[in-house]
């Protein structure tokens, strides 16, 4: 198991490149390029603001939205889009793991706004006539202030790395470092850790996921999105083992999967119960369905 000094040094790494993602949304919110969609897809005005937010964070994208006729259905949304707290995760598998080029990221946006329009079509509408019908200019934002903006929330998600990984450590190192009665062992194996995850094994065998260290990153995903890169990176030896078709399973299945903890309570505050348990759900079908067709297809051809 790697020193908490190395995996920090490893999570210190994924801040640069936030930082660019960070820029390039704020240059396409600023820019009015954000809004032209908003207009194209008759989507109401009132959801440009929470569609630019669930970029940062799900949860305030939520909020938001609360005052908004058509909530229900823009969570729908919302909760397809990945936030900042996923990045880690998914630049790791992709750009430190894969070696893959930084536009894999990008694409990887693209394609949950594609499969994002395509669950919203199949919501009913609430408000159909309240469109974006005002005529938005495009313009080149003020590079200083999106410099500025960008440097804010890059300094913000920094924090939210910082906190859920000491957490996240000292509940990891107990969990794979000692027995249900207590004991220190040195073989994971042995560990609570594992007695707990591999529980579900059989569950996540279809997608390729069985091995408890990979359930437990995706246990710890739906407290704080930003735990479970940290346990992965507490065991190098089994990602340095995973598969190319593993690896983008777990890559699929944690993109779409449900978001943490203060974005659900935050649509069953303001949606319902009931619209948080259908979207969680949603969410959950959807990555399982789409990492069993990734990594089955990737079995198959790879």
């Amino acid at each position: 198991m790697p020193s908490l000094w190395e995996i920090l040094g490893v999570l210190v790494e994924f801040i640069p490149q936030v930082f660019v993602l960070y820029f390039i949304l704020t240059i396409l919110e600023k820019s009015g390029l954000l809004a032209q969609v908003a207009r194209i897809f008759h989507l109401p005005i009132d959801n440009v603001l929470p569609i630019c937010l669930t970029f940062n964070c799900t949860t305030m994208a939520v909020c938001a939205a609360r005052d908004n006729p058509q909530r229900k259905r823009l969570v729908h949304f919302l909760f397809l889009i990945p936030c900042t707290a996923q990045l880690p995760l998914i630049t790791y598998l992709l750009l430190t793991v894969l070696r893959f080029p930084f536009w894999a990221i990008l694409i990887v946006y693209l394609i949950c706004i594609i499969i994002a329009l395509v669950v919203v079509l199949f919501v009913p509408k609430i408000m159909a006539n309240s469109v974006l019908d005002q005529i938005i200019k495009l313009s080149f934002p003020n590079l200083k202030d999106c410099l500025v903006d960008t440097l804010r929330q890059t300094l913000i998600f920094a924090k939210k790395i910082f906190v859920a990984f000491v957490v996240s450590a000292f509940v990891i190192v107990f969990l794979a470092r000692f027995s249900f009665d207590f004991k220190f062992v040195t073989d994971s194996r042995q560990s609570i850790l594992f007695a707990i995850c591999g529980v579900f094994a059989p569950l996540f065998a279809p997608v390729g996921l069985n091995h408890p260290v990979l359930i437990c990153a995706l246990m710890f995903g739906l407290i704080a999105k930003e735990s479970a890169v940290s346990v992965l990176l507490f065991f190098p030896n089994v990602v340095n083992t995973m598969s190319l078709p593993i690896i983008l399973s777990l890559v699929t299945f944690f993109t779409f999967y449900p978001k943490c903890l203060a974005a659900q309570t935050a649509i069953n505050h303001y949606c319902g119960l009931k619209t948080g348990i259908k979207v969680f759900m949603i969410n959950l079908l959807l990555a399982y369905s789409l990492s069993f067709v990734v990594y089955n297809l990737c079995e198959c051809f790879i």
